[in-house]
C-alpha cells in the first residue's frame, strides 16, 4: 500500500496553552526578552518574567513564533541507561550493512524518522531521529525531538548490540534482529543465538541478589567501594489473610510489600536490609561506587538494574558520574562530575563485561 501524502494538521494553541507554556522554567526571562525586541517591542532586561508573558500572549502569534516556544521546551536527549545484547555466529560486515539498509527503508518509508548508518573500524552505527509525544504534558510540551543509537560490533564470536534502554531503541534492535537473523540463514543457512542478561531462569532470591554481589565487586581494573542505595523486590506470593490470628507480623508484612527501596552508605550491611533479604526480597536495582585502581584513579558511581523486576530482565547499566581524586587534601571530591564520552563508553564496556561474568559466575555455583 503506498504512503498517503497529507499535509500537517492544524492545531492552534489557546491563550492559556500559550501562557501554561512561556510560565515553565525553560523559557528564560532572557529569551522573552529577545522574543520581543525581534517584534519591534523595546523592553528593558530588568523587566520580571511575569510581564513578559503576559505582554507575549496578549499578542497575534504566528506559526513559527509556535514553533519558537515549543523549541524552548524541547527537552535535550537525557542520558538513558545502557542496555546489550548479543547474536553468536559467524556473521559478516556485508549481512549486518544488509540489515541495517532494510531496517532504515522500513523506519523511513513507514515514518517520519530520519536514520543515518555510519561505519568505524569492526563497529556500524545505526542512528535515529525521531519526534517523541508525550501527551501527559501540557500542549506545547508534547513534542520532543530525540535521537537513538545502536552499535552493532562484529567480533568472531558474532555480533554485539549496544543500545539506549528506550522503547524506541528496543523496537528498532528487535526489527535489526529478525533482519540479520533472516540475512545470514539466507545466506548460510545458520542460525544465530541470542544472549542477553537475565535471571529469569533463576528463580531464588538468594541467587538474584548475589547476581549483583558479583557484579559490583568484580568491575575489571577496580576496586569496590560501598552501596549508596538498592531496590529490593519480593516474589509474589498467595496474600495473608489480614483477619487470620498470626503472631508472624513479618511474614504479614513481606506478603503485602513487594517493593522496597534503602539508600545510604553501607546499606547491604543495613539491618533494615538484612530483614527483607530474609523475608525473600532480592535486589533488582543497585547504586554503588568503585574506585579506579591506577594511580590517583576516580572513585566512579555506577547504576544496574532490571527493568522487569518480577522476571529480572531487561537488564540495564549506566555511569552516573566520577568523584576525581584532589590530590592536595588526600581525598575525593564530594561534587560528582559528569563523565565524557569516551569515559562513559570505555566504563559501559567495563560494566557490559562485569555484567556477563557476574551472570556466569551466578549460574556456575547455583546452576538453573
Amino acid at each position: 500500500m503506498s504512503k498517503s501524502n497529507t499535509g500537517p494538521s492544524i492545531y492552534i494553541p489557546t491563550d492559556k496553552n500559550i501562557f501554561d507554556a512561556l510560565q515553565h522554567k525553560k523559557v528564560t526571562q532572557a529569551e522573552l526578552v529577545i522574543f520581543l525586541r525581534s517584534r519591534g517591542i523595546i523592553v528593558s532586561q530588568s523587566v520580571a518574567k511575569q510581564i513578559l508573558v503576559e505582554k507575549i500572549c496578549s499578542m497575534t502569534l504566528s506559526y513559527s513564533d509556535f514553533n519558537w516556544i515549543g523549541k524552548q521546551l524541547e527537552n535535550p536527549n537525557r542520558k538513558d541507561k545502557t542496555t546489550h545484547s548479543k547474536l553468536k555466529g559467524e556473521v559478516d560486515d556485508c549481512q549486518i550493512k544488509s540489515a541495517c539498509s532494510i531496517v532504515k527503508a522500513n523506519l523511513t518509508m513507514n515514518g517520519d524518522d530520519s536514520v543515518k548508518v555510519t561505519k568505524s573500524g569492526n563497529t556500524t552505527t545505526l542512528k535515529v531521529t525521531y519526534v517523541d509525544h508525550d501527551f501527559t504534558k501540557t500542549e506545547l510540551r508534547q513534542r520532543t525531538i530525540k535521537t537513538c543509537e545502536i552499535q552493532l560490533e562484529n567480533d568472531a564470536n558474532g555480533v554485539v548490540m549496544k543500545l539506549p534502554s528506550t522503547k524506541k531503541a528496543k523496537e528498532i534492535s528487535e526489527q535489526l534482529k529478525l533482519a540479520l537473523k533472516a540475512q545470514v540463514i539466507k545466506d548460510s543457512g545458520e542460525e544465530l543465538e541470542e544472549f542477553s542478561i537475565s535471571l529469569e531462569a533463576l528463580a531464588d532470591a538468594e541467587i538474584r541478589s548475589k547476581f549483583f554481589d558479583n557484579l559490583i565487586r568484580n568491575i575489571p581494573d577496580f576496586s569496590f567501594d560501598t552501596v549508596s542505595s538498592v531496590d529490593v523486590y519480593h516474589f509474589e506470593k498467595e496474600r495473608v489473610n489480614e483477619f487470620e490470628d498470626d503472631d508472624n507480623s513479618e511474614a504479614r508484612l513481606a506478603s503485602y510489600i513487594n517493593k522496597a527501596a534503602l539508600a545510604g552508605a553501607g546499606v547491604l550491611e543495613s539491618t533494615e536490609f538484612q530483614q527483607l533479604h530474609k523475608q525473600g526480597f532480592y535486589i533488582y536495582r543497585i547504586i554503588w561506587t568503585a574506585i579506579d585502581n591506577s594511580l590517583d584513579g576516580a572513585k566512579v558511581e555506577f547504576e544496574a538494574q532490571f527493568g522487569k523486576p518480577s522476571t529480572c530482565t531487561e537488564f540495564m547499566y549506566t555511569v552516573r558520574g566520577l568523584y576525581p581524586y584532589n590530590s592536595r587534601t588526600m581525598d575525593y571530591n564530594v561534587t560528582r562530575k559528569s563523565v565524557t564520552p569516551y569515559e562513559n563508553d570505555k566504563l559501559n564496556m567495563k560494566l557490559r563485561d562485569a555484567s556477563e561474568s557476574a551472570l556466569r559466575d551466578t549460574i556456575k555455583a547455583y546452576g538453573t
